[in-house]
């Protein structure tokens, strides 16, 4: 009787997911990025809080239908200019007729969902806007990746993922793994090993946090390692999101 109750007590555990989590916290580099320069470049900020280019503008005519701030953990690379992230609105684009047949050596990724949004970036360089269209002209402004903060500054510039800090239990969600840590970097001898997130938001439920290990080399190459659900939120299950 006495195995029985430990099998289906280990069974509803395994189903519920994991009742005590453990976190093992880290101090959030203190980085930033200058955005100054791009706020009077012709794409003012909109009703909704956007800055949409104007077609008059030179930001326009690089390819820009939209500029954003970058994050301030991106302030880890060298050297560092003011920087902002350059979208392609695919949506805008009806000459597209396959938003996800534009050629990679066009952008860095994907931001958007079923319609694209396409992330490059310009930097401010000697009273100059220029643009970084794909991996390999951002790490030839960036290359070589020397530290901890600038191997993640590259990971969350050439990935869609985030870094999180602080991250303690919350009883609204169901977790799958009873130990989670915090963003950070370990240095190995051939580089770094960043450990960083991702929220499923497009699709239907579950909508999933993903805990990741990516291997950033000297030359600046950016490469998975491993993926882990680690929780998610179950009143969102139901929930399909474009």
């Amino acid at each position: 009787m006495k195995k029985w109750i430990l099998v289906l007590t280990f069974i509803f555990l395994t189903l519920s997911g994991c009742t005590k989590v453990e976190f093992i916290n880290h101090e959030k580099p203190n980085l930033a990025v200058e955005f100054t320069p791009f706020e009077n470049m012709g794409c003012p900020l909109d009703q909704y809080g956007y800055r949409r280019c104007q077609e008059s503008s030179a930001l326009y005519t690089l390819g820009c239908d939209l500029i954003k701030p970058v994050s301030d953990l991106l302030g880890g690379l060298d050297p560092l200019y003011p920087m902002a992230k350059c979208v392609i609105s695919t949506m805008n684009h009806p000459e597209i007729s396959d938003p996800y047949n534009v050629p990679q050596t066009d952008y860095i990724f994907n931001a958007g969902g079923p319609l694209p949004d396409l992330v490059r970036y310009v930097i401010y360089k000697d009273g100059e806007v220029l643009l970084i269209k794909n991996p390999d002209e951002f790490r030839e402004v960036f290359a070589p990746v020397e530290s901890a903060n600038e191997a993640l500054s590259f990971t969350l510039a050439l990935k869609d993922y985030a870094a999180y800090y602080g991250l303690e239990k919350d009883n609204n969600l169901k977790y799958y793994m009873d130990t989670i840590e915090d963003s950070h970097v370990e240095t190995t001898a051939d580089g770094f090993i960043v450990h960083v997130f991702h929220y499923k938001f497009f699709g239907c439920g579950p909508h999933y946090t993903t805990a990741f290990q990516v291997n950033v080399t000297r030359d600046g190459m950016v490469e998975e390692i491993s993926r882990e659900n680690i929780y998610s939120d179950p009143s969102m299950d139901d929930l399909c999101q474009d």
